[in-house]
C-alpha cells in the first residue's frame, strides 16, 4: 500500500504524521515502543512510503539491533567517558579531538585510523547539517583488507553511525532549532589513483558497507560532494552506482578541481577547510581540519607515550587551576657566527637542545640563528575524570643585553587560547608552533566552568574529588625521535 502524492523532502505536518501512523500501524507493540517517530519516518521515505516494505524494513532493522547489541556501543556522549571514533571539529556535545591512542579505542580503530586517508566531522553547512569530510584520495586501500576483517570494519563504521545518530545529530538539532536527521558529506578525491579504483578485496568491502548503511542508517545522508575526481573515476561510478538506491544516487554531485564555488555555496567559508576552498584550518589542532595518518600531518602516536607522563598534579573545583613554566631554547646555531655569553638564567634550558657548553667552563654561548624561525612543541595530557580540562598557553621571549649579558624578558604572547579539552575521554595531543629563540612556554590548566561543554556539572560530593592531570611537554624533534616517527608535514 502507498501513501501519495506526498513531497517526502518537503511534507506538510499532517502528510508526515499520517504517515508515521499508517507504519506504526503494521509493526509489534514491541517495535513501536523502541521506535521514534524520526526513525519511522525515514524508514518509509527509504521505502517511497510503500508501508508493508518499510514495516518489513523496520523490523528487520530493529532485530538487527537486538542481536548485534548495537545500544550497547561506547558511544562518545556528554554524560560519558568513551573516546571519539573520529576526529572531530567545531561541537560543543564533545570537544575537539583526533582519535588518539587511548585505552578505550581498540586495536582496529587504531589500524584503520593509520590507513584511512584522513576523515573528520567538521562544523555545519548552512542549514544546520553536520559536515563529515573523508580525504577518500589519501587511502591506503590495498591495507584495509589487510588490517581489518569485514566484521572489523562494520563494528568500526556502525560505531561512527551510533555517535552521528546519538551526539552529532541531537546537537544540531538543538542549535537549529528543527529536526537534523541528515549530514553532508564530502569525499575528497586527490591522490587518487587507479589502483586504488579498482583493487577488488577493498571494492568487495565497500559494497558490504553500502548495502549495510541503506538498511540500518537510511535517510542519513542530505547530500554528498564527491570532489576532486580524475576522469579515470567515471569507471569506477559506473560499479558503485550499482549498489546504490536511486534516491541516494540523486543526492550526489561528483566535481573535478573546480568545486569551491557550489561547495561555498552549501558551506560557510569559515567552516570549510582551506583545502576545499574555504577559509578554515583548525591551527589549534594537530593535523587541521583533517588529521591525516598517511599524510603525516599530525603524530600518531602509540599507547606507551601516554603511560608514563612526567609530571602529575592534582586540579579540583576547590583549587580549579594548574600552572607549568617550561624553559625552551633555539636550536641550529652557526658556531662561526660571533657569540655572546648568557647569564646564569639560562643555564638550565641546556636540556631543550640547541646550547652549545663548552666543555671546560660549562658556559652556554648560543650564537646567530641559522636555523628555522620557529619550532614546534607538543604536550600531551591526560585526566581521570571531570567534565574537562581547559588549557592556554603564554609565550615569555627572553633577550640578553650585549652590554651586560643580563636576561630580560618580555610581555606575555598568547599562543594557544584557551580551549577545552575531554582528557577524561582519550589522551589529548596539542601541537604549539613558538619562536626558536630563548623563551618560557607557560601552561595554564584549569577545571571547565559549569557553562563550558554539555557534560552535567558535577554534584557536591564528586566536585569534592580531585582531578588527576598528567602530562609531558617537548620538541618536535625529540617525540619523533622517541617512537621512531616520520618527520611531519605542515601546511
Amino acid at each position: 500500500m502507498n501513501i501519495s502524492p506526498i513531497d517526502v523532502d518537503n511534507p506538510t505536518p499532517d502528510q508526515k504524521a499520517g504517515a508515521i501512523e499508517q507504519l506504526r500501524a503494521r509493526l509489534s507493540d514491541e517495535v513501536n515502543g523502541y521506535c521514534t517517530d524520526q526513525d519511522i519516518w525515514r524508514f518509509s521515505v527509504a521505502r517511497q512510503l510503500d508501508v508493508e516494505k518499510a514495516a518489513a524494513m523496520v523490523s528487520e532493522w530493529y532485530q538487527w539491533r537486538m542481536s548485534a547489541c548495537i545500544d550497547k556501543l561506547p558511544v562518545a556522549q556528554p554524560d560519558n567517558t568513551a573516546p571519539v571514533p573520529y576526529p572531530i571539529r567545531g561541537y560543543f556535545s564533545v570537544a575537539d579531538a583526533n582519535l588518539t591512542a587511548g585505552p578505550q579505542v581498540s586495536e582496529t580503530q587504531l589500524k584503520l585510523n593509520r590507513i584511512f586517508g584522513g576523515g573528520c566531522w567538521h562544523k555545519r553547512d548552512k542549514d544546520g547539517h553536520p559536515v563529515y569530510i573523508e580525504r577518500a584520495g589519501r587511502y591506503l586501500i590495498k591495507d584495509i583488507p589487510k588490517s581489518s576483517t569485514i566484521n572489523g570494519l562494520f563494528e568500526f563504521h556502525f560505531l561512527m553511525q551510533e555517535f552521528l545518530s546519538r551526539t552529532i545529530f541531537p546537537e544540531c538539532t538543538q542549535l537549529a532549532g528543527r529536526e537534523i536527521s541528515q549530514q553532508v558529506v564530502v569525499f575528497d578525491l586527490a591522490g587518487i589513483s587507479i589502483g586504488m579504483m579498482s583493487h577488488i578485496p577493498a571494492l568487495n568491502m565497500l559494497r558490504e558497507m553500502l548495502s549495510k548503511d541503506q538498511l540500518y542508517y537510511p535517510e542519513c545522508m542530505y547530500r554528498t560532494y564527491i570532489v576532486n575526481a580524475p576522469s579515470m573515476f567515471v569507471t569506477a561510478w559506473k560499479l558503485i552506482k550499482s549498489w546504490l538506491d536511486p534516491r541516494v544516487i540523486s543526492k550526489i554531485r561528483i566535481m573535478g578541481r573546480d568545486h569551491a564555488q557550489e561547495l561555498l555555496e552549501q558551506i560557510p567559508a569559515t567552516n570549510l577547510p582551506s583545502f576545499l576552498g574555504g577559509t578554515c584550518r583548525c591551527s589549534h589542532m594537530p593535523g587541521g581540519c583533517v588529521p591525516s595518518v598517511p599524510l603525516g600531518n599530525y603524530p600518531d602516536l602509540p599507547r606507551k607515550a601516554f603511560v608514563s607522563l612526567r609530571h602529575q598534579v592534582q586540579i579540583s573545583y576547590a583549587q580549579p587551576s594548574h600552572s607549568y613554566v617550561c624553559d625552551i631554547t633555539p636550536t641550529d646555531f652557526d658556531d662561526a657566527a660571533p657569540s655572546t655569553p648568557l647569564s646564569s638564567p639560562l643555564m638550565g634550558y641546556a636540556s631543550w637542545l640547541g646550547i652549545r657548553r663548552d666543555s671546560s667552563s660549562q658556559s652556554a654561548t648560543p650564537s646567530a640563528l641559522t636555523g628555522p624561525k620557529t619550532r614546534r612543541v607538543y604536550v600531551r595530557f591526560t585526566a581521570d575524570r571531570g567534565r574537562g580540562v581547559v588549557l592556554e598557553v603564554l609565550w615569555r621571549e627572553h633577550s640578553v643585553d650585549a652590554a651586560d649579558g643580563h636576561l630580560s624578558r618580555s610581555d606575555d604572547l598568547l599562543v594557544y587560547p584557551e580551549a577545552l579539552f575531554d582528557p577524561q575521554r582519550a589522551p589529548v595531543v596539542i601541537e604549539l608552533e613558538t619562536p626558536n629563540s630563548a623563551g618560557q612556554l607557560v601552561f595554564n590548566w584549569r577545571v571547565a566552568n559549569f557553562d563550558e561543554g554539555l557534560a552535567p556539572f558535577p554534584g557536591p560530593e564528586e566536585a569534592k574529588v580531585p582531578i588527576q592531570l598528567e602530562y609531558s611537554i617537548d620538541p618536535e624533534e625529540c617525540l619523533l625521535k622517541e617512537f621512531g616517527l616520520l618527520p611531519l608535514r605542515h601546511s
